[in-house]
């Protein structure tokens, strides 16, 4: 085969959900495959389901580079995986040598949060601002920092973990605690439980669906209730993003994860309820925050700039 180059290989490793993708030098999308990890959470099952994948598209494509964004912490320069959040098995392997051994094609691997940042501040809601925070709201909350088109990254083993930002002294009141998804559904539980003749609890019995797919329906129709549960979140939101705020000051803030599907009401109450946290001379000058333009996509685009910009220093510095 031709060794043209200019085609990236990019993989997002999460709890649920594996995606490969391939796009060309323009990052323009050309295969995408995925699989689901399924309930057992096993690496092992993962690592077979993309062996066979890769070889798939590096059979059918001239890889320069592949990338990963992987869900947990890991050391960007080896590639060691120091843990999973969400599946089992993965300690202390090295996900850049296994990639490289299967596919003999150099390999990239960052976490997950920090590769979507990338993908945001490249090709997606952030591509016209120099200083980009992305912070995901999902079953976990993580976060990433992009300053003129690089990844920031401070000391070994992690940075940016913004769902890990206490909102108190208390151990355990966290970011994540309050602010992911999971956190937002267990809070929504209580309030139904709490109060059964409510909106909310109605939709949710008659939609048979998880609370917090019928917020907006609910709030949209009267629940001060649930809008109170909601803003409560919102607001413990805008406390922890304030730290980003004060130390870094970004441009724009860039909000992914399930959340994010929020869309304005998240945003234009966060930004009222932002003032609150900052010092005076910030008040007027907020950072612009909007949702995630690439949502699901945002780990494999963020893979495959990753892979291009890696590879594209690496040879830069033979």
């Amino acid at each position: 085969m031709e060794q043209a180059k200019g085609k990236y290989l990019g993989i997002e490793i999460g709890g649920t959900k594996i995606q490969l993708c391939v796009t060309d030098s323009d990052y323009n999308l050309l295969e995408c495959l995925n699989f689901l990890v399924g309930d057992s959470k096993q690496n092992s099952i993962i690592l077979e389901g993309l062996r066979s994948r890769i070889a798939t598209l590096v059979s059918k494509y001239p890889i320069e580079s592949v990338g990963v964004g992987f869900g947990g912490p890991v050391n960007q320069k080896t590639g060691e995986i120091y843990q999973s959040f969400h599946v089992q098995g993965w300690d202390s392997i090295n996900l850049k040598a296994w990639v490289e051994d299967l596919t003999n094609i150099p390999t990239f691997v960052d976490n997950d949060a920090n590769i979507a940042a990338l993908g945001e501040a490249t090709l997606g809601a952030g591509a016209k601002y120099n200083r980009v925070f992305y912070i995901t709201l999902g079953s976990g909350v993580g976060g990433g920092f992009v300053i003129d088109g690089d990844l920031y990254h401070g000391a070994d083993p992690t940075e940016c973990e913004i769902g890990h930002v206490r909102l108190s002294k208390t151990e355990g009141d966290i970011v994540e605690s309050s602010c992911s998804g999971w956190a937002l559904n267990k809070k929504l539980e209580a309030y139904i439980a709490n109060d059964p003749s409510s909106i909310l609890n109605k939709l949710t019995r008659t939609n048979k669906t998880d609370c917090s797919k019928n917020l907006m329906e609910a709030i949209a129709a009267g629940d001060t209730g649930a809008k109170k549960v909601l803003d409560d979140t919102i607001d413990d939101l805008a406390f922890g993003l304030s730290h980003v705020i004060h130390l870094v000051n970004p441009e724009i803030i860039v909000i992914g994860g399930g959340l994010s599907n929020l869309g304005t009401y998240l945003t234009s109450t966060l930004q009222a309820f932002l003032p609150n946290y900052l010092m005076a001379t910030m008040k007027d000058k907020l950072p612009l925050i909007q949702t995630t333009k690439l949502k699901e996509m945002a780990v494999p685009y963020g893979a495959v700039v990753h892979a291009s910009k890696s590879i594209q220093r690496t040879n830069h510095t033979k």
